[in-house]
């Protein structure tokens, strides 16, 4: 097979993150299309997000008289600068008058598998020392306390440690998703640190809203925002995030209103114009949103928008696809065999919609879908790749989690 020009792409946030060359066909028109971007916040630019808050008082005025705290945060998948974000967040609790005692830190795993100790110790640094307790979220918990019911039929049980809190921030990041419209804000609280039954519930009996779509114009995330509501959340931490995994935009407040904002600055720095299709072939890498072998699922977007087969790249630090809602109880979920690798036959190649180059393929992760034609040599699966694709326009997504191509974004 004649090579051409190499992919030039970073890889795996949350593990060995770097830049990679990775060589295409010489047949294969590739074109990258960058999202449009924006550089990290400075430590002044934080501050002002902090001193200023949307439709909020600063949290510092905002805590006072409250005796304990929550501080729930996003989990490692996410590339939210979470020990920086939890630091100030402490300092403002302090300035409140709350003390470190009262303050715990509640990571919101959703229904994900909970965090370990050295993935926690990870996540926030020096942060756990200056609070009372932190809390790795564990959706079958039976530690929780029932908040109320949604509009929606939903009864909200959220983590008893968190709930018992006189006041609450979140801290999470702002990204593109097909069942919330938009991730980030109240998220944190329901799946964050809900019971499965409760996201159980989300899940399956409420409608989502549109990719990238407008926030209240999605039931899922109406429901999110009344759960958030029924918790007695105060302030949400909304982070946006850059094509080298920074945070480029910050809003704190009011969790609706601050959500918002930021989905409003996150629309800018994802939107990626694109030539005019179609195309034969969509690359999405999986950066910055790579940390597990779940979040596979939010590269695909992009692709999905141009309706072509995908090629999805996603080199993670933890090889499960464990989600609780779908495969119960994690000691249940551990015992039971990876099925065999799919054999690379010409049929699977021919057919297939959905590649995907892991290095981690086999060796503790397959995909759930025996129609994807999957590798972990990169080689060896552009070389197959090339018998089915042997001239091909090519549309390259470096960040595709974060990317809001333009034929989708209009309109929005």
């Amino acid at each position: 097979m004649e090579l051409g020009r190499p992919l030039t792409l970073r890889l795996a946030a949350s593990g060995d993150d770097r830049t990679e060359q990775l060589p295409l066909p010489a047949g294969w028109d590739a074109r990258v299309y960058p999202m449009q971007d924006r550089p990290a916040l400075s430590d002044e630019q934080v501050a002002r997000a902090f001193s200023e808050p949307v439709a909020a008082e600063p949290i510092s005025r905002a805590a006072k008289g409250a005796t304990s705290a929550a501080i729930l945060v996003d989990d490692f998948r996410r590339p939210t600068p979470a020990e920086r974000l939890c630091h100030l967040v402490i300092d403002e609790l302090t300035a409140a008058g709350v003390p470190a005692a009262g303050i715990t830190i509640v990571l919101g795993n959703g229904a994900h598998r909970p965090m370990n100790k050295q993935e926690v110790a990870r996540r926030l640094g020096g942060a756990m020392d200056r609070v009372g307790r932190v809390i790795s979220h564990d959706a079958y918990s039976p530690e929780v306390t029932y908040v109320g019911m949604t509009s929606s039929g939903n009864p909200v049980l959220v983590n008893a440690a968190a709930a018992a809190a006189d006041f609450s921030v979140t801290i999470g990041m702002v990204y593109p998703h097909r069942l919330t419209s938009w991730a980030g804000g109240a998220k944190m609280v329901l799946p964050g640190i809900s019971h499965v039954s409760t996201i159980h519930y989300h899940h399956s009996r409420i409608g989502g809203g549109e990719w990238a779509g407008a926030p209240g114009k999605s039931r899922s995330r109406r429901d999110i925002e009344e759960a958030g509501r029924l918790f007695g959340l105060n302030v949400s931490l909304c982070a946006v995030i850059n094509s080298g995994g920074q945070m480029c935009g910050l809003a704190v407040g009011e969790p609706t209103k601050a959500h918002a904002k930021a989905v409003a600055l996150a629309r800018r720095v994802g939107a990626t114009p694109i030539d005019p299709g179609p195309f034969d072939l969509a690359i999405v890498n999986a950066y910055p949103l790579d940390g597990d072998a779940t979040q596979y699922t939010k590269a695909q977007a992009p692709a999905l928008e141009l309706n072509c087969p995908m090629l999805i790249i996603n080199d993670f630090a933890d090889p499960s696809t464990y989600h609780g809602l779908y495969d119960g109880p994690l000691g249940e979920y551990r015992k039971r065999p990876l099925p065999p690798l799919q054999e690379h036959t010409e049929s699977l190649l021919m057919s297939a919609r959905v590649f995907m180059y892991c290095p981690q393929y086999g060796s503790g992760f397959l995909p759930p879908d025996r129609t994807w034609y999957c590798d972990s040599d990169w080689g060896r699966l552009v070389e197959a790749m090339a018998r089915r694709f042997d001239r091909a326009r090519v549309a390259v997504f470096p960040t595709a989690p974060l990317q809001l191509p333009a034929a989708a974004e209009g309109g929005k």
